[in-house]
Parts: structure tokens; C-alpha cells; sequence
């Protein structure tokens, strides 16, 4: 499949742990219990909008059709929307910035290593996307550590560069689909749970 396959219809992925989901009207009292924390936003590149602080304002308007995917992260346990994922900026097809946020809450238990791991999955199985990157502040630890572990690897650090609206050192991390066929040769890191991330929904 291609990305122009998913304009219209956004894919809904799954792990042992979770559900990468549009997210939806239903959602917002989740959202409430974290999107607004300021503690999220520490790294983030700017400070809450006013959708973060009031996240019903993200269903006043329908969605227009783009390649671009945001899912909200679903805790099958608890069934609450604790995180997001955007992977957008797609450029030729070819290649996109991927971006996470989760609750505090649920931090330090290595669910967003496993969402992202599983995007990239679908990222490099389903489209012709051949690249994915990111940008962390350098002092955001526990995100680049995330994407470490996800399979991304470290290529640079930008000195007083613009990340987002605020002028920091940050690094550049990416991850090519030779990348990913190189892990997926040797067998998959104990964090992407082996074959389970595999299972077509």
C-alpha cells in the first residue's frame, strides 16, 4: 500500500499493551487528565496551545484528508487515551518526522518505546516511506532514550537551533528502512516484543 491509501482511512495499530487510534470526540476527557500538565511541555519547543488546555477545540472542525497520521495512544488495561504520535512533515513520500508525547503517569514504563516501535513497523511495511527522524532537546533524556530503543540512531546535534519556538541544542535521530531491515535480520530488541508487533490488524 502506498500513503495515498491512508488519506481517508486511518489505520488502527495494535501491540501487547496498546492501540494507536484516531482519536475522537470521546477521548477528551482523557486528554484533559494530561494534555494540559505542564510538565509535558518542558522539552517540547513551546508552551501549551490552546487545544492542549482546552482539547475539546480539536473536534470543533473535521480533519481534512491527509498522508500525514496523528494516533492517540490507548492503555488497553485502562482503557484511557495516554499519549499521542504524529508522523507528518512527509516529504516526496519519501520521508517524515515522527513526534510522542505521553502522560506523566504513565512515563518510565517503556509504552511509547513500543508505540513507536510498531509505527515505525507500519511505516516501513505498509507505505514507501524509506526515512524517519526526529528532533530532541538535549537534555530531554528519557525521549532519546525512547527513540534509542526504538531502533532509531543518533545523527547529529544542532547547536542553538530552532526546535519548534524555542531557539536550544537539540539532537537529530533517524531511522532508514535499511535500518529497519537490518533489526529485523537479527532479530528484534527484547523492547519491540519479538513477533507480537507483528500481527496484522
Amino acid at each position: 500500500m502506498k500513503l495515498q491509501d491512508f488519506v481517508q482511512d486511518k489505520p488502527i495499530l495494535e501491540t501487547e499493551q496498546l492501540i494507536l487510534r484516531p482519536l475522537r470526540k470521546e477521548d477528551v476527557a482523557d486528554l484533559k487528565e494530561w494534555l494540559g500538565d505542564s510538565s509535558v511541555y518542558r522539552y517540547w519547543g513551546k508552551r501549551p496551545g490552546k487545544s492542549d488546555l482546552n482539547p475539546e477545540l480539536l473536534f470543533q472542525k473535521p480533519e481534512k484528508p491527509t498522508k500525514s497520521f496523528h494516533w492517540g495512544v490507548v492503555h488497553k488495561q485502562d482503557n484511557k487515551v495516554i499519549g499521542d504520535m504524529w508522523v507528518y512533515l512527509i516529504e516526496n513520500d519519501r520521508m517524515a518526522k515522527v513526534a510522542f508525547r505521553l502522560s506523566p503517569a504513565y512515563q518510565g514504563n517503556r509504552l511509547m518505546t513500543e508505540a513507536l516501535a510498531r509505527a515505525a513497523i507500519f511505516c516501513f511495511e505498509e507505505t514507501e516511506l524509506q526515512r524517519l527522524w526526529a528532533d530532541v532537546h538535549v537534555q530531554n533524556i528519557a525521549s532519546y532514550k525512547t527513540l534509542e530503543k526504538a531502533g532509531f540512531k543518533r545523527e547529529g546535534l544542532i547547536r542553538e537551533g530552532k526546535m519548534v519556538n524555542t531557539y536550544c541544542d537539540y539532537y537529530l535521530y533517524g531511522m532508514t528502512k535499511a535500518d529497519y531491515i537490518e533489526i529485523t535480520d537479527k532479530g528484534l530488541p527484547p523492547y519491540w516484543h519479538c513477533e507480537r508487533f507483528f500481527r496484522k490488524n
